[in-house]
């Protein structure tokens, strides 16, 4: 499917009933032109019948932050308390449209519900996003309010030092406007929610989901345990080694104490525990027994901001693509440890094959 087909259907699935003339305003086409895209899906097998009656309604929701990076890069040691030389750039970025645009660059339907401001940075993250490919239907602009923004601070080594971010704007993403896409998240595939929400707003995700599998992305040591009371909504918990610490309680050093950090997580109702644990690589571990330890892939460390992002975006990826739990871990370390190697969070080729 090529790009522009894949940005008709997205369209098309929003809306069965639009009409060709809508859809070539929206891309900027001649109607002619979307006549003939529509044709070739029709050929292809994505369109059945009238009323565009799509095939596999097959597709990935993320719910979480929307902002703009902002990261200085010393060009040698670090020295505190002065001026360093270095480099500043300015990216999209946010944990939930990080996710929600890797997944979209993997090939799979993408939906992205968080907030910005109808400012300079908020137009500049709608159109980026939507360029990637993702359905920014209800990533909402707000008047008068200030998009998102985190400072990061990278060392010599590719580590983030510190980062500050200025996220008040999440207080708005509220349970009344999440009910707006209440039925789009209760007929997706896999829902994907990073810990950036307030405590009220995860509440309601929990509550209303119904059956559809959770992802959750604990985002910082101080942001996971907002998720403690929901442990049993939760299919898939992506805590780093502190995350993991802070929320069962247990001192993880060795990989028999991942096993019962693990044994914790299972007991308290999450099917699947991702633990990454830094230099030694991923424990993984599922509720039917199936866990091990995958070793890390050596990587050129650029920038370690986003490489969790597009892990997540991987496991999600494997998920639709109903990817056993062990080679689905191996591809969520490759998308990682391609973040890792770049200034950019969001650096897949879109026609190349990762596994």
């Amino acid at each position: 499917m090529s790009k522009r087909e894949n940005q008709i259907l997205q369209l098309l699935k929003r809306d069965p009933f639009i009409q060709q003339q809508e859809i070539a305003d929206i891309l900027g086409i001649s109607r002619s032109c979307v006549a003939g895209h529509i044709m070739n899906l029709s050929k292809k097998g994505y369109i059945k019948g009238k009323g565009y009656i799509l095939s596999n309604d097959v597709y990935a929701v993320t719910i979480g932050a929307a902002n703009i990076d902002l990261t200085s890069y010393t060009h040698a040691k670090l020295v505190y308390e002065d001026s360093n030389p270095g480099k500043i750039i300015s990216t999209p970025g946010g944990v939930g449209r990080n996710i929600a645009q890797n997944i979209s660059l993997l090939k799979n339907e993408s939906y992205l519900i968080s907030v910005i401001g109808n400012d300079p940075n908020g137009k500049t993250l709608f159109e980026q996003t939507k360029s990637a490919g993702v359905n920014i239907k209800y990533l909402y602009k707000l008047d008068g309010e200030k998009t998102s923004i985190c400072n990061s601070l990278i060392d010599e080594n590719g580590k983030c030092v510190v980062s500050v971010n200025d996220m008040n704007i999440l207080e708005k993403l509220t349970p009344t406007l999440l009910s707006q896409s209440k039925s789009l998240i209760q007929h997706a595939s896999v829902l994907v929610v990073d810990c950036n929400l307030t405590e009220k707003a995860l509440e309601w995700v929990f509550n209303h989901a119904g059956n559809v599998p959770i992802f959750v992305d604990t985002v910082s040591r101080s942001k996971a345990p907002k998720i403690r009371h929901w442990l049993s909504h939760i299919h898939t918990l992506k805590p780093n080694r502190t995350e993991a610490e802070v929320l069962s309680g247990i001192k993880i050093e060795t990989q028999q104490d991942a096993a019962n950090a693990a044994h914790w997580f299972h007991h308290r109702g999450v099917q699947r525990l991702i633990l990454s644990m830094d230099a030694e690589g991923v424990y993984y571990s599922e509720l039917d027994d199936t866990s091990g330890c995958s070793h890390a892939i050596n990587t050129n460390i650029i920038n370690a901001n986003g490489a969790g992002d597009a892990m997540m975006a991987g496991l999600v990826h494997c998920w639709l693509e109903d990817m056993d739990l062990k080679d689905s871990i191996r591809f969520a370390q490759q998308c990682s440890a391609l973040t890792l190697s770049s200034e950019n969070i969001d650096i897949f080729p879109k026609n190349r094959s990762y596994f």
